[in-house]
């Protein structure tokens, strides 16, 4: 009973710091992968060295348009199964501890927590 109680725990624990995850992820993903950034440049670059008219440049928008919405799809889709992923190997993995080895696992995510947030104020 006392280990059923143990992986319960841990398992909302880990849903939360999930959940925590991606909150800070999706401002860093933005920040670091912006899709506006991408398709802001790889327009420029493209009519500056395929010398669109202003005719194709207009008739391009709505082309650039559906990649930065297909850009944004697969970033959200990404960091959503990268956080699905974590969430199942950190529960497979908490189930298979002792006690004491759960305790180690409480502090090493922290510890990673701790270096993820150093990283994300750089």
């Amino acid at each position: 009973m006392k280990k059923f109680y143990i992986i319960c725990t841990l398992f909302g624990l880990f849903i939360l710091g999930a959940l925590c995850g991606i909150g800070l992820a999706f401002p860093f993903a933005k920040k670091l992968l912006s899709e506006d950034h991408f398709v802001k440049q790889r327009m420029a670059e493209e009519v500056k060295r395929l010398k669109l008219t202003p005719e194709q440049v207009e008739k391009s928008k709505p082309i650039y348009d559906q990649l930065r919405q297909d850009l944004a799809k697969i970033k959200t889709d990404t960091l959503t199964a990268i956080a699905q992923a974590s969430i199942r190997q950190s529960t497979e993995l908490a189930a298979l501890l002792t006690p004491e080895q759960i305790e180690e696992f409480k502090k090493l995510g922290d510890e990673r927590r701790v270096k993820f947030d150093k990283f994300m104020k750089r």
